[in-house]
């Protein structure tokens, strides 16, 4: 008897490519399953909350608020605090680094209350509302669910419940893919998934690689998926923008505050900044250029290869990771993004096995590193939080070199395209009119 590897045997269950004995799940079957997934994001989520209880009795000071690794932007700017200057490779943060609706959320929740635990709980029960659209939008768009564990169960939630409102713009940008695509049983609406990624982008600029990625694989996508024309969502997206800018002016001072604060943890940026090559300044626009390269030609090369059939999920994993590679900042909030379309274009346990170890690593280390910038005495050295860093870059090329291999072989539905060689139109008339011959005799 032939012997097979493990993983072999279990191909069908770590959501592999289907055999010929292989049935396709029922109805009853795919309910049962979306139902435990519910579970374990449910119980992912709270998880997260009861990380953020000890912050929400204490009032989220620092340096306790970082060592109990509940401390974010959103926090920290509403007691009108920034990063010290001591925690190299770290922005400045504070009201200033926020995005336009982050501080608009925070400008107007001060109108209502000065206790910041009650600031957050209005912050945790909108992002528990989001994380659980997210889950019920991946449920939608995914029809082979067996791999959607790994952003249902990511300790990336863990860090980011109360950090920012990144978890209200990914659950937008993933229900504007839904829509564009039109996946049943959502009505395919493209202005409204316009709006919805113009609006992400205000909070998150990474939803305009959303985008992006749709506008691509519109015209010409994978698998089953019907043609789409992307100008109406690409108009709504344009109108919605202008709105905001008109409404709130204040969105170009902080893109022009970011371009000078740009350098963050997590990236290339930061590790050379904390070895004292250079200085933020000096950096930041380098990085940012480079990253734009980054994307210029990941899409370029989506755009040459999408006669064959581009994957949503798999062209915005390619996107968003080649950003990210060389962003100034990476924080854990800004790896959220690829988490829902890594789980959709990635297959290898190992990888989101190992991305999910090396997010962890860093999430803690970050936190710690704060820590030791206000008390030198406690904390983590900047050396180990340049060397978790590295490793974490590195997982991410991995990821992006994964999702790049199924570029042609997978649909956003999970399964594996068919490919045949190319039949003679001779060939195939000859056989026909053989097979005609012999029936007449």
């Amino acid at each position: 008897m032939p012997s097979k590897r493990s993983t072999r045997i279990a191909e069908p269950l770590l959501g592999g490519p289907e055999g010929i004995h292989l049935a396709s799940a029922g109805a009853q079957f795919r309910r049962g399953q979306a139902y435990i997934f519910a579970g374990i994001l449910g119980l992912m989520t709270f998880l997260a909350l009861a990380l953020q209880g000890p912050c929400l009795s204490s009032g989220y000071e620092q340096p306790s608020a970082s060592a109990r690794m509940c401390a974010g932007p959103l926090s920290m700017a509403f007691l009108g605090k920034v990063n010290p200057e001591e925690a190299l490779g770290r922005s400045q943060g504070g009201m200033a680094g926020l995005s336009a609706i982050d501080a608009r959320f925070v400008q107007l929740l001060k109108l209502v209350t000065d206790d910041v635990s009650v600031f957050m709980a209005f912050v945790l029960i909108i992002n528990v509302i989001a994380f659980a659209a997210l889950g019920v939008a991946l449920l939608v768009l995914a029809r082979q669910r067996a791999w959607l564990v790994a952003a249902f169960a990511s300790p990336v939630i863990l860090f980011t419940l109360g950090s920012t409102l990144d978890p209200v713009a990914l659950a937008l940008s993933v229900w504007a893919m839904v829509i564009f695509v039109g996946s049943s049983p959502v009505t395919q609406r493209p202005w409204l998934a316009g709006v919805l990624l113009g609006i992400a982008a205000f909070i998150n600029p990474l939803a305009l690689l959303v985008l992006l990625a749709l506008s691509l694989t519109g015209p010409r996508p994978a698998g089953r998926l019907r043609p789409r024309d992307p100008r109406m969502m690409l108009a709504a997206a344009t109108i919605t923008s202008a709105l905001i800018l008109v409404i709130d002016s204040s969105a170009i001072d902080r893109i022009v505050h970011w371009m000078t604060d740009a350098v963050d943890g997590g990236s290339f940026a930061s590790i050379l900044v904390m070895a004292r090559l250079g200085t933020a300044e000096v950096w930041a626009p380098v990085w940012i250029i480079g990253s734009a390269g980054v994307i210029a030609a990941v899409a370029i090369s989506l755009y040459m290869v999408r006669r064959t059939g581009l994957d949503p999920a798999v062209a915005a994993c390619l996107l968003i990771g080649g950003c990210l590679l060389l962003a100034p900042g990476m924080m854990p909030w800004d790896s959220l993004w690829i988490l829902p379309f890594l789980a959709l274009a990635v297959r290898r346990w190992w990888i989101l096995i190992t991305w999910a170890l090396a997010e962890t690593a860093f999430a803690i280390a970050i936190h710690l590193g704060d820590v030791a910038a206000i008390e030198p005495d406690k904390g983590l050295e900047p050396v180990f939080i340049a060397l978790l860093t590295l490793l974490r870059l590195l997982t991410l090329i991995a990821v992006v070199i994964c999702a790049g291999e199924n570029l042609y072989r997978r649909r956003i539905r999970g399964r594996l395209v068919p490919v045949e060689p190319p039949r003679r139109v001779d060939d195939v008339e000859g056989k026909t009119s053989g097979q005609e011959h012999g029936s007449s005799t």
